[in-house]
């Protein structure tokens, strides 16, 4: 099965990426979010939970176990211990360049860089 990645603040946060992902879990693709959040919400200096991310991950159809928090460290650390991503899509251009830069498989595609991020990412997972 074809996996892919998305963040969650600033981009699965985001109405049409939300249904991009939802098109995506219809056609058979494994979906999952890596963010940089905190895994313990206690780590904060301030008051927060994930409510916001598994309300919207359930809406989305997308498992629990499929949710994985970097707690603030760089993406592309996971990513090289979990290769069989295609792509992780993501809105912080230091992202993009720490997962180009450090041999990464996993493609970092940036949803805000103007071109139609669905068609790009289509293209990487050979669908249409």
């Amino acid at each position: 099965m074809k996996k892919v990645s998305f963040d969650f603040d600033d981009t699965l946060t985001l109405k049409n990426v939300q249904d991009y992902a939802k098109d995506l879990i219809k056609k058979g693709i494994e979906v999952h979010v890596v963010t940089s959040r905190y895994e313990d919400p206690k780590q904060y200096t301030f008051e927060c939970n994930h409510d916001d991310l598994f309300t919207i991950i359930k809406e989305i159809g997308i498992d629990k176990k499929n949710v994985h928090f970097t707690n603030f460290t760089f993406k592309h650390k996971f990513f090289k211990n979990n290769t069989d991503f295609i792509w992780h899509l993501d809105d912080n251009y230091q992202e993009k360049y720490a997962m180009g830069s450090s041999g990464c498989k996993t493609i970092c595609v940036l949803h805000k860089d103007g071109d139609y991020f669905e068609n790009k990412c289509d293209e990487l997972l050979n669908i249409n």
